[in-house]
This record gives C-alpha cells, structure tokens and sequence, in this order.
C-alpha cells in the first residue's frame, strides 16, 4: 500500500494593486504620525481613524476570505489523510500491546536469571541487590557476562567504602549505617563529620558548665567563709566585756600567810600565772 498523489495545480498568484496601496499608506502614515490635532479639529482626528479602521477592515476581511478559498481543499484532503492514520494506528496499538507483552516477558526471565546470579556472588551483609539495580540490565544489549562484572564491581566498591568508613577516627560506625542506607559515600563521610563536630560541641559545652559549677561553688564558699568571720568577731567582741567585768570587780584583799621561803616564791608563781597583782603590808 502506498500513496499516489494525482496531478494538481498550485493555487495561481493573487495580484491586486499592493505597490499602490502601500506608496499611498506610506504616505498617509508618515503625515499622521507627525500631525498634531488642535481642540477644534478633534472632529477630524475621529474622522481621519474611522477611515484607517475602516481600510484595515476591508484588507483584513479580504485576506480570510481568500485564505479560506485556498485552503478548502487542503482542509479536505488533510481531513482524509488523518482518518486514513486513524485506521492504520488501530492495529499499530494491537501489535504494540503484544509486543510490550512479549518484551514484559522476557524482562522478567531475565530478573530471574539476574537474581539467580547475585545469589551465586559473596554479598556483604547490608548490600541488597536492590541497592545496586540498574533497570537497563533488562536491556537485550546488557548481556548476562555485563551483569556479573557489575555486580563483582559493586561489592568490590562497597567493601572498599565499608573499610574506609570504619578506619574513621569517630563515628565510623554510624557513617558505615548512613552508606548502608544511601550508597552515597559523600554523604556517609559528610555525616561522619557532622556527628564529631556535634560531639566536639557537646563536649566543650560539658566542659563549660563544669568550669562554670565548680566557680559557683568556689564562689559559695568564700561567701560563706566570708559570712563566718564577722560572726566570730561578734563572738569575741561578746567574750571581751565578760573580762573586763571580772577586771572590775576585782578588789584589794590584805591577809597574812605563815610561809615558807619555799611556799612563798610558789604563791608568787600562782599570783603570776592568774595575774594577780600583789604587795607587801
């Protein structure tokens, strides 16, 4: 099947006095756009754009009826040809849906087989098949021999990026999880990072309240301390009055005494050690 075109003619040159018209225009616009209209003359500016509107009209209307001259018979042999292609994409649409089905089919063959194979391979523990799944390993160019240096290439990778991560100073454990869960390894290295300087952060802070707790209770204590010494001058203060009242009541007491030179200089030792003044009679 095929097209054949029978013999037509173009449609011919449509002539009509267009380098008069537009010498004339040309004229009339170059006029207009450097006349100024006074207040008297309002009426004729009205006057002079309903006969510009009225020119437009007429060349405009002109060109839609023509153009639908024109184009009757190409909107009747176009509407042909578009039902003609609907009638062909009615069995186009029935080939394609078996030829999806088929290559729906095969595709899934193939994931068996794909899977199959992963099985066969030393998987880490976290690396899902999953996880490396490009869907154009369903592709008939993906050969099966393709799959498997991916799949070897893949662990290879992710055993690699494990080591690394776990040789991290801190939290290589928690940025092993984060490539586990992403196989992003600059995300799991940025989120190594992350988590020390939060650490750091946390650490300094613990170490500023300590500083700051153990200056509280320096501080504390000297208030105490400082609370303390005028309580005991307070004390001393209150003891002095009590010695100078036993001062005062002191008194003169004459008596005699039938000593031995040995009694008399011990009676002086006692009366020295109390501070008791003493004289001859």
């Amino acid at each position: 099947m095929q097209l054949k075109m029978s013999d037509y003619r173009l449609p011919e040159k449509i002539l009509f006095n267009y380098e008069e018209l537009k010498q004339e225009l040309a004229e009339k616009t170059s006029m207009y756009e450097t006349l100024v209209y006074t207040d008297d003359q309002i009426k004729d500016a009205k006057a002079d754009k309903a006969g510009l509107n009225k020119l437009k009209k007429a060349l405009n209307d002109e060109r839609i009826r023509l153009e639908k001259e024109y184009m009757q018979p190409f909107n009747e042999f176009k509407a042909k040809i578009n039902e003609l292609i609907t009638i062909i994409d009615k069995p186009i649409a029935a080939i394609d849906t078996q030829l999806k089905a088929y290559d729906d089919q095969k595709k899934q063959e193939k994931r068996k087989q794909i899977e199959a194979l992963w099985e066969e391979q030393d998987v880490p523990e976290g690396l899902t098949l999953e996880k490396i799944w490009d869907d154009r390993m369903l592709n008939v160019s993906y050969n099966m021999p393709h799959v498997k240096q991916k799949m070897v290439d893949s662990i290879f990778t992710f055993n690699q990026n494990m080591k690394t991560l776990s040789e991290l100073p801190e939290f290589g454990y928690e940025a092993q999880q984060v490539y586990i869960d992403t196989m992003d390894m600059n995300r799991a290295l940025s989120e190594g990072r992350r988590m020390a300087q939060i650490q750091r952060q946390k650490e300094a802070a613990e170490q500023a309240r300590a500083e700051a707790r153990a200056k509280a209770e320096e501080e504390r204590r000297a208030a105490a301390q400082a609370q303390l010494r005028p309580a005991q001058s307070e004390v001393q203060a209150a003891d002095a009055p009590d010695v100078q009242a036993e001062a005062v009541a002191k008194q003169w007491v004459a008596f005699q005494a039938l000593l031995s030179t040995e009694d008399a200089l011990a009676l002086r030792d006692f009366f020295n050690s109390r501070m008791i003044e003493f004289k001859a009679v």
